[in-house]
Formats: structure tokens, sequence, C-alpha cells
């Protein structure tokens, strides 16, 4: 796959790509982790864990979704389709991206992608031929905005629970068919006990602004580490049972 190259959307300077389309989000295919939006959390709660993961080279802790492990890459991804009944934001949404400039929020596209031509009768048309945006287009514009708001609401939810001290580190491990155990590292999820024991002030309002409802789901998405072990069966030495533990808190 060729490095992204993300650029401006121009009407007149693409006005003849299409977009070929990818059911199996092939572009993800190596993608262990990536960052999801807080408006995101209940529907893919269900279907993959949710955790946070720490930066270390910019200190940066986000709020992501786990695809895979390390050595397995994406086990969602399949030649044939995508085997989660939800698909992240962030992967919908490529070869599509935007860039934010003193508040104008541009579109990019990856020039790179090989989900783009200009060959007639092969995808979808982007413009259409007055130059306005086509329905395809629409949606994408849509889906960008909505992942734009959710990374921005993630954003303030994980400060949120920075500010009332209620992360823990989360230790997850593999083991495989062959007895190799794998570690993930720079976990963290949120601390229960201290959770229980807000203020009753503070419950209310987190009922309130739904940051209860997100807490909950995330801790409650920590299962389904179980689908993803699943996932593996058919894959070379397969994941056989996975660990998961949280640890004192930061």
């Amino acid at each position: 796959m060729s490095r992204t190259r993300f650029i401006p959307l121009e009407p007149v300077k693409h006005k003849s790509i299409k977009l070929k389309n990818d059911p199996t989000f092939s572009h993800s295919k190596l993608f262990n982790f990536v960052n999801i939006g807080f408006n995101e959390i209940a529907t893919l709660s269900g279907c993959m864990p949710l955790v946070l993961v720490h930066d270390e080279a910019s200190d940066v802790l986000s709020l992501t979704c786990c695809l895979g492990f390390e050595g397995f890459g994406n086990v969602f991804y399949h030649e044939r389709q995508w085997l989660g009944h939800a698909v992240p934001l962030s992967v919908q949404c490529y070869p599509f991206n935007y860039s934010i400039d003193e508040q104008r929020v541009s579109v990019l596209i990856d020039e790179n992608s090989t989900r783009f031509t200009n060959i007639d009768d092969v995808g979808a048309a982007l413009f259409s031929s007055d130059g306005h945006p086509t329905t395809l287009l629409k949606q994408q514009q849509e889906n960008l905005a909505a992942l734009l708001e959710g990374q921005q609401q993630a954003n303030a939810f994980v400060d949120i629970l920075k500010q009332y001290d209620l992360l823990a580190p989360l230790s997850v491990s593999i083991t495989r068919a062959s007895g190799q155990i794998i570690h993930s590292s720079n976990l963290y999820s949120v601390n229960e006990e201290k959770y229980a024991q807000l203020e009753a002030d503070t419950i209310v309002k987190f009922h309130k602004e739904g940051i209860s409802m997100a807490i909950n789901a995330m801790l409650l998405s920590l299962r389904q580490y179980n689908r993803l072990v699943q996932l593996t069966e058919s894959l070379e030495d397969p994941a056989t049972r996975v660990g998961i533990k949280l640890n004192k808190p930061m």
C-alpha cells in the first residue's frame, strides 16, 4: 500500500475522479487501534473493545477502539467482507480526511489511494457535471463532520476522566496456540472503584451529560476482547485466550 498523501479536494482539479467501493476496508488490514469519537461509543462498544491509548512521544491520551493484536493486524478485515456489525468512522471515511486551518474545515483526499480512478464506468463520481457535490460526496462530508465533532467530544471526555482521577492502567495479554504471549502496553480504562465513589452531584451531572453511559459502555466493551480472539481462529498460530487486568490507578 502506498504511503498516504492527503491534499485538498478541489472541484475543478478533481472534477473527473471517481471512487471505487471497498466493502472490506482493506486499507485498515494492518491496524490494531484507531481513534474514535465520543459519538461512536454506544455503537462500537458491542462489537470491539474501547480503551484509552497513551502515546509516549506526544504524551497524548486518545479514545480508541481495538481492532486486533500485534502480529495479527486488524482481525475484522477479511478479503470478502468486514467481520463486524460496526465500523469506526475513521475507517469508513478513508480515503477522505479533514484539516482545520483558522477555524475553517477543509476536505482532503489521499491522492495515492487506489480507490480513486479516472476510468470511465468505474466507481462513483464525486462531482456532478455542473461541479456540485454528488450524493456520495455529500455523505462523505457528513461522515467527516461527525468524525470531527466526535473526536473533539472525545478529547473533552478524556479530560473529564483525568480531572476526576478515574483512569487506571489496563494490562492485556494474549496467548497464541504456539504458546507465545503478546502484551499490549500503554492502555488505560476506567477505575470502577473510584467511579463508584464519586459524589452524588457528580454522578447526576455525569448521567445528564452522557458521561456515565460512555463509562459503562467502555467497561462492558472489554468483554469484546474474547470476540477478537475468536476472529483469529482461521489465522496462522491463532490466539487461544486473553488476559485482562485493571492495575493500580495513575
